[in-house]
């Protein structure tokens, strides 16, 4: 597994928060009225799993390691971008906690601080994660030797040892107002595994949100079908 597979589908759970605070956003719009607690569980999400420890793993650790190698031009220039996307996104989510405070206490005004404060982080992060995904995490990889990605990864599993990334699942999972439960009738099938970023493909429970039905052998999957996690291809897949 390269360091970026965890990197990855760290993102696909901040995306996921991301459609459950629009959900949020539809409801303070009919409503007119923002819900305190959600916005508790948002700033705690982003400033605890969504900074503390993505980013955290990436500023700490990847781009730590990339600032001592001679990058290239571009390469450079889009992860000093990033970096200063993670400063944005942290005085967001100090604005949202500040702002919250101030509506609780009274001020009505501060409603709609709290939908642009909302609003904001829905459309960094989904930028911000396609910058990575797609033209930033394959091309730094190139800069190390796989002694030095195999250690990475060791270095991001003990950053995460004191994380809790069960209790933020929970969080987005329950949430999440696209809770469906699709019930298949249970066989033995071949599991397959990323080798990029981990990701294993069970076809008990194939890939819906891409158009997989459940039941769906890895055979039988369309040529062009990627990794939902990282975007590898067939070829990058090994059985279990």
């Amino acid at each position: 597994m390269l360091p970026i597979g965890p990197l990855m589908r760290e993102h696909r759970l901040i995306e996921r928060m991301v459609g459950v605070i629009n959900v949020e956003l539809t409801r303070m719009s009919e409503q007119k009225k923002p819900d305190p607690s959600f916005i508790d569980v948002a700033v705690d999400f982003f400033r605890t799993y969504a900074d503390r420890c993505h980013h955290g793993k990436e500023e700490d650790i990847l781009f730590r390691e990339l600032a001592a190698k001679r990058l290239s031009e571009d390469d450079r220039k889009i992860m000093n971008e990033l970096i200063e996307e993670h400063t944005h996104a942290r005085k967001t989510v100090g604005m949202l906690r500040e702002v919250k405070t101030r509506f609780v206490l009274g001020n009505e005004r501060a409603s709609g601080d709290i939908e642009a404060a909302l609003r904001e982080l829905t459309q960094l992060y989904p930028k911000h994660i396609e910058k990575e995904d797609k033209h930033f995490f394959y091309p730094s990889m190139k800069y190390f030797a796989k002694p030095e990605l195999d250690a990475m990864l060791q270095s991001f599993w003990e950053f995460d040892r004191n994380m809790i990334h069960e209790k933020y699942e929970r969080t987005v999972t329950e949430r999440d107002n696209k809770n469906v439960t699709i019930q298949t009738e249970s066989k033995h099938v071949q599991k397959w595994k990323c080798t990029v970023c981990g990701y294993i493909y069970d076809p008990e429970k194939g890939d819906p949100e891409h158009g997989i039905n459940p039941g769906t052998s890895f055979d039988d999957l369309r040529k062009d079908w990627i990794c939902p996690i990282c975007y590898a291809p067939k070829k990058d897949f090994e059985k279990l």
